[in-house]
């Protein structure tokens, strides 16, 4: 399926989200030549100790570990937006939203 997705010209991120060990984004990012983003839901309880496996994994897994799940998202749509102009522009105008209600914010202390 990732291939012919591929070579349709669509593009494809894969988001794992998986508790406890959060291994899946390594199993995944070893199986698929699409870009890996783990986003591991953290507790207080174990949050600490189960990040790990998704932050030290085995050399050549090349996939990225976003702790928050808007971040992951807007990863996405990073990476989505190299190959669809609506999503690039949608990005850059939140962007300069973003930069004008810095600057008025500056402004006003």
């Amino acid at each position: 399926a990732e291939f012919e997705a591929a070579s349709a010209g669509v593009p494809a991120v894969v988001v794992a989200v998986a508790g406890r060990s959060n291994g899946l984004g390594p199993v995944v990012a070893g199986n698929t030549v699409l870009p890996v983003i783990n986003c591991p839901p953290l507790k207080a309880d174990w949050g600490a100790e189960d990040v790990w496996s998704s932050l030290r994994m085995p050399s050549a897994m090349g996939c990225s570990t976003v702790l928050d799940a808007d971040n992951a998202a807007l990863a996405c749509a990073r990476v989505i937006a190299l190959q669809e102009p609506v999503v690039w522009s949608k990005i850059k105008a939140r962007q300069c939203l973003n930069q004008l209600a810095l600057m008025d914010a500056d402004e006003k202390h």
